[in-house]
């Protein structure tokens, strides 16, 4: 959550100066480096957090009982990683263009789904942890399929397009700095 807020909280301010300056191509290339560089962020937190995953359930008290049940919920959670930063970090990128009320359904959807699956997949399907965390992750893909869908589709003011996916440092670090 921190990472994805990290440069959501950078890049959309700078997004909106831009917008409010008439300047669509440099509103849509920030939009598209923030896009790049959570993505980028996602793989990275994820390779560490599997890397340092037991280490990690311990400093975070993971005690001898439950260390087994925590390590099941975190290596199928981290799986979900991508989307969770995706749905968060860009979330902002909605909020700043002045669909604030979107934004919000971003975060119900995936809420609300998590509450329906997290019992079906835990208690009907008897998956216990994993299925809580599977629940969790499906939750994260559904809520960042969301907002990729809206921030590509007609109703956005700026589009994520393909053709604008590259990194330049330029545009990425006065939005690390800012979200900093």
């Amino acid at each position: 959550s921190a990472f994805a807020a990290w440069i959501g909280n950078g890049g959309a301010p700078l997004l909106s100066i831009k917008s409010g300056e008439q300047n669509k191509e440099g509103a849509s290339a920030i939009l598209a480096n923030c896009f790049v560089l959570l993505i980028g962020m996602a793989v990275c937190l994820t390779i560490g957090a599997y890397l340092c995953k037991d280490a990690l359930l311990v400093w975070f008290g993971a005690t001898e009982g439950i260390f087994p049940y925590a390590e099941t919920y975190m290596r199928i959670y981290l799986i979900g990683t991508v989307f969770a930063v995706l749905s968060l970090g860009l979330n902002q990128f909605i909020i700043c263009q002045g669909f604030s009320n979107l934004g919000m359904v971003s975060v119900i959807i995936g809420a609300v789904l998590n509450i329906l699956l997290d019992p079906l997949f835990i208690f009907v399907l008897h998956m216990g942890v994993r299925g809580a965390a599977v629940a969790t992750v499906l939750s994260q893909a559904v809520s960042a399929a969301w907002v990729l869908r809206f921030l590509t589709g007609k109703t956005t003011v700026l589009r994520l397009r393909r053709s604008t996916l590259r990194i330049d440092t330029k545009l990425l670090l006065p939005a690390v700095s800012l979200g900093a």
